[in-house]
């Protein structure tokens, strides 16, 4: 995931291949380039959404700011539109991080993913650190957004029986002859 968002810090490097978004190679793009694209066209969901907010910004700022960097300040209701399509009250915008629950955290990254209406949503172990029943929400509310945007969800897990639940392709990573998840 951090490949194709070109978020790897070295040592670590893209040592080849290709990844193509409609006849784009995401890993051809200069700087500023990579910069317009993320968010616009491809979004992160963060493993860790606890620790992906800044903790001294309400949510309804950081949100904002996100789409203020890409041209595009939220007009009107967007705000509130935004944290509606994730299930949340308008009223979170106005709260701090640490006064949600790690679910609402989760769905506060998930509305910040798709505030632009990006083509490729990556979701990196979404759930993780959630109890099951906000696991299985979340995942609802994720299938309901890539619906309604017609983006392509690129899950990365490893509890295959969620994946297998929400995936309408499933697959695994073969390395050296063995089995990886």
């Amino acid at each position: 995931i951090l490949a194709l968002l070109r978020m790897i810090k070295k040592p670590g490097f893209i040592a080849g291949g290709k990844a193509l978004l409609e006849g784009i190679d995401l890993l051809k793009l200069d700087q500023e380039q990579v910069r317009q694209t993320r968010l616009a066209r491809v979004a992160m969901i963060p493993q860790g959404a606890m620790n992906s907010l800044n903790p001294v910004m309400r949510v309804g700022e950081q949100l904002a700011l996100a789409m203020r960097e890409h041209g595009q300040p939220p007009e009107g209701g967007r705000l509130a539109e935004l944290l509606q399509q994730v299930g949340l009250r308008p009223e979170v915008s106005q709260r701090y991080p640490h006064e949600l629950s790690g679910g609402m955290k989760q769905r506060v990254c998930i509305a910040q993913a798709i505030s632009l209406k990006p083509r490729l949503i990556l979701a990196d172990e979404p759930t993780s650190a959630l109890d099951v029943v906000v696991q299985r929400q979340t995942m609802q509310t994720l299938r309901a957004l890539q619906e309604g945007l017609g983006a392509t969800v690129l899950l990365v897990g490893h509890d295959m029986g969620l994946m297998a639940q929400f995936a309408q392709r499933l697959g695994v990573e073969q390395d050296a002859g063995r089995l990886r998840r």
